[in-house]
Parts: C-alpha cells; sequence; structure tokens
C-alpha cells in the first residue's frame, strides 16, 4: 500500500550534534585577561611617570659677558678643560684697562717720588760720612796730642791738670767719632731700606699693572671651559647674549650623578617608602633598571610639560609629589644611552603576584 504525502509538509532531519562553543571561551578568557592586566597590577605595583634628572654643574663667567662663539651644541659629549665658548665684555675690559693706566701712572709717580727719598737718604749718609771722617780725624789728632803730654807727664816736663785735659779731650773726641761713626751706620741702613721698600712698591705697582692688564686681555676674549666631563644641556641657542654674573651659559650633565624624579599622586604616595626597591624602565633602554627610593619631596608640585598628556594632568585639576630615586648597578652602555630629561616610567611592588596572576600576566 502506496502512502500518500501531505501537501507541505516538511520532512523531518535527523538530529545533528551541537559543536563545543570554543570562541565563547576564548573570548570569555580575552575579557579576563584583559581585565587581570587593568585591575590586578594596580594592586600589587604602584606606578608613576618619571624624568631622567641628575645634578648638573654649571658652566658661567664670574662678571658680565657678551656670548661671541658657542663652541659646543646641545647634547654634546665634552670633557674637563674643553673650550665650550667664546666671551668677551667691553665695558669690563674699559675698566681693567683704565685700572692698568692708573696703576701705571701711580707706579711712576711712587718711583720719582721714592726716588726722591732715596736720594735724600744717600745725601744724608754722606753727610754722616763726612762727619765721621771729621770726628776720626779729630779724634787722631786729639789721641796724638794726648799721647805727647802722657810722654811729657811721665818726665814731669807738663803738669797734672795739662795732661788731664788733654785726655779727657782724647777721650771726648773718641766718644764723638764713635757716635758719628753710628749715625753714619744708622744712614746707611735707611738708604738700604728705602731702596728695598722702593723695589718693593715698584715691583708691586708693576704687577697690578700686569694682572689689570691680562684681566683686560681675558676680558675682551676669553673662553669658557667645561669643569667637569660629560654631556651639555640648558646651552643657549643664540650667540650675541649677554649674561649676567654668575649666570650659567650651560649645564653639563654627567650619567654617574643621574638619579630619577617620579611623580605619584598623592593617593597613591601612602605606599611609597624610603628604601623601596624600583623598577626603571627608562625610554632608549631595552631592560629596566634598579632604583631605590632615596627621598620623598614635601611639596606638592606640577607635572612637567613633556609628562602631561592628558587634561586632567594639568596642575589646576591635580598636583603631584615628586619622588627622587638612585639608581644602582648601572653599566658602561647604561650610562652611555642615559640622558637628561629621558622619560621614564617607575614601578614599586607592593605584594607579591599569585602564581596564577604572574602567568596569565605572562601570556599577555
Amino acid at each position: 500500500m502506496r502512502l500518500r504525502s501531505w501537501r507541505g509538509s516538511t520532512p523531518l532531519s535527523p538530529s545533528t550534534r551541537r559543536p563545543f562553543p570554543w570562541a565563547r571561551i576564548l573570548l570569555f578568557l580575552a575579557i579576563a585577561a584583559i581585565a587581570a592586566y587593568i585591575f590586578v597590577p594596580p594592586y600589587y605595583t604602584v606606578k608613576a611617570d618619571a624624568l631622567v634628572q641628575g645634578d648638573l654643574v654649571p658652566v658661567a663667567a664670574l662678571y658680565r659677558v657678551r656670548v661671541d662663539r658657542l663652541l659646543v651644541n646641545c647634547d654634546d659629549r665634552v670633557t674637563a678643560g674643553q673650550q665650550v665658548a667664546v666671551v668677551s665684555n667691553f665695558l669690563v675690559q674699559a675698566d681693567y684697562q683704565r685700572e692698568y693706566l692708573q696703576s701705571t701712572a701711580q707706579e711712576q709717580i711712587s718711583a720719582i717720588d721714592l726716588s726722591q727719598q732715596v736720594a735724600a737718604a744717600r745725601a744724608n749718609a754722606e753727610n754722616m760720612h763726612e762727619k765721621y771722617i771729621s770726628a776720626q780725624l779729630d779724634a787722631k789728632q786729639l789721641h796724638d796730642t794726648y799721647a805727647a803730654y802722657d810722654s811729657a807727664y811721665r818726665q814731669g816736663a807738663v803738669s797734672q791738670v795739662e795732661w788731664q785735659d788733654k785726655k779727657t779731650a782724647a777721650q771726648s773726641a773718641a766718644a764723638l767719632e764713635s757716635a758719628a761713626l753710628q749715625a753714619w751706620g744708622r744712614s746707611e741702613q735707611e738708604v738700604q731700606r728705602i731702596s728695598a721698600d722702593r723695589d718693593q712698591q715698584i715691583a708691586s705697582a708693576r704687577e697690578i699693572a700686569s694682572q689689570a692688564a691680562g684681566l683686560a686681555d681675558r676680558t675682551g676674549s676669553e673662553s669658557l671651559v667645561a669643569p667637569v666631563s660629560g654631556y651639555i644641556v640648558g646651552c643657549v641657542d643664540r650667540p650675541q647674549n649677554v649674561l649676567e654674573p654668575s649666570t650659567p651659559l650651560f649645564h653639563i650633565f654627567q650619567p654617574q650623578r643621574a638619579y630619577i624624579l617620579a611623580y605619584f599622586s598623592p593617593d597613591k604616595l601612602g605606599k611609597v617608602h624610603i628604601d623601596q626597591n624600583v623598577d626603571v624602565h627608562v625610554a632608549g633602554i631595552s631592560h629596566p633598571l634598579s632604583g631605590r627610593v632615596e627621598s620623598i619631596y614635601p611639596d606638592l608640585a606640577k607635572l612637567p610639560p613633556q609628562l602631561t598628556r592628558f587634561f586632567w594632568e594639568h596642575v589646576q585639576w591635580s598636583q603631584y609629589r615628586p619622588v627622587r630615586i638612585s639608581l644602582a648597578g648601572l653599566t658602561a652602555k647604561d650610562r652611555e644611552e642615559l640622558y637628561y630629561g629621558a622619560q621614564a616610567n617607575v614601578s614599586i611592588s607592593i605584594h607579591d603576584y599569585p602564581q596564577f596572576a604572574q602567568s596569565l600576566l605572562k601570556r599577555v
């Protein structure tokens, strides 16, 4: 018997087995990994943006100068004693030249005055010498007379009164001769003293004049040199700039004196402590550097312009606490790749990651 099929009916298909939902599971794992990447690290670490800083060494002149020529550029490496700029100051040069002329004129006046004093002292010494010669002749004459009277007195030819008078006169003449000799000696010593003072004052005046002339030449065109070896930062871009005394023309950055200045938000600062170990990631260096929290600045500060990326990071909306982090174990290659003002990112571990979180973050 043949069965009729009902018009419009659909044949029943055999039941099929539903596939395993791999796509949903992978999507769930991806969402979980992203959530772990976003929410797990802030719980276990504290992060902040930072900059590479350093104790800079200034290069400055001691007086007001004009920059005539720059011999180095920013970021150039210099060595200690290397010339970095040529400066001049015509106002200071004119002052030193005037001082040189005044010193020269004073030297001439002093030389004339001292020469006159020496001449007067020598004339007095010659006068004292003549008096000594006269006193010496008188003493010799009176001594010879006394010797004759003494011989006659012994023979009874003259009286004792006459003999005593000649003896007293001879003794007085000898005393006058001795006094004249001493006066002549003092006058000679005075000549030597005045001559030595004259020579010393003339030499001192010449030295002052020479120093003034040398300073005039130096200020006319002087080379500034680098006091230490390092990299030039904060340089003046244009020559012909006038710098006030002790105003730095350059700063020199020494990588061995570099440190990290990190900017933490105040709500995260409670998790930051002195001597904590820090992982530092510096732009341009492929591996993290080891650091240590050295100090926490007491005042709030704005975020530097090179780290300000979003509008809410401006100073009118938020401020940060700077934290100084010292670097340790830098290799020679690290110091070569470390430059001033480089952006960095620091992270401080405050809890140990569980094993599953570590494996999950590694997979991500």
